[in-house]
């Protein structure tokens, strides 16, 4: 399945609005949501912090890609709701705060990707976390998962303690689906796995 990724300004029904640097800095204390993981200028430097805030809840229909171009900080004050995978792919930075709950069929961070849930992480499916250092995933409200994959062990993941141990290292690489093995970039075709409703693991 090939869909063409998107920013998260660009998302159908999204209204993200513009805030000053200002006020979304004294709106939205990073070091706090992160649980003093990361803040602004870890992420910036000395340069400007772009806000765009999204009033209400977010619904999306079928498979979304997210990879943005721009680094900036996107705030959702609702729900973010997929009636499908949302598959999140940054090589920069752009957090997604999401101050009420992320209700999907499966979740998958890869490269730079970062979101902060204040509410519940709620997935039919399953989470893949195949990420980089600066990868962030911090839910503070409750979370439903069906399995949790980890192809990287990198990045900052805070989860309730209900969700199940990751599936990682050897133990993975001998449950992927036979359509995963061999791949020369499993990333990716991780990706293109979530999208196109493909299993990731074996029977």
């Amino acid at each position: 399945m090939s869909l063409v990724p998107q920013s998260y300004t660009a998302l159908p029904g999204a209204r993200f609005q513009p805030l000053a640097t200002e006020l979304g800095l004294e709106r939205y204390n990073l070091l706090e949501v992160s649980d003093d993981s990361v803040n602004y200028e870890d992420l910036f430097g000395g340069n400007e912090v772009i806000f765009g805030v999204h009033e209400g809840t977010l619904t999306l229909s079928g498979p979304t890609y997210v990879a943005n171009e721009d680094p900036m900080v996107c705030v959702i004050e609702g729900d973010l709701i997929v009636d499908g995978p949302l598959v999140i792919r940054d090589d920069l930075y752009v957090p997604l705060w999401i101050k009420g709950s992320l209700i999907a069929r499966d979740l998958l961070l890869s490269a730079d990707a970062q979101v902060f849930i204040e509410g519940d992480l709620k997935l039919a499916g399953n989470l893949v976390t195949d990420g980089t250092d600066a990868t962030h995933l911090v839910v503070h409200g409750e979370a439903q998962v069906g399995a949790w994959l980890r192809p990287s062990h990198r990045g900052a993941i805070y989860l309730p303690e209900s969700v199940p141990a990751p599936i990682e290292g050897d133990a993975l690489a001998a449950r992927l689906a036979p359509t995963l093995v061999p791949r020369g970039n499993l990333r990716l075709a991780l990706c293109e796995h979530v999208l196109a409703g493909q299993p990731l693991l074996r029977d």
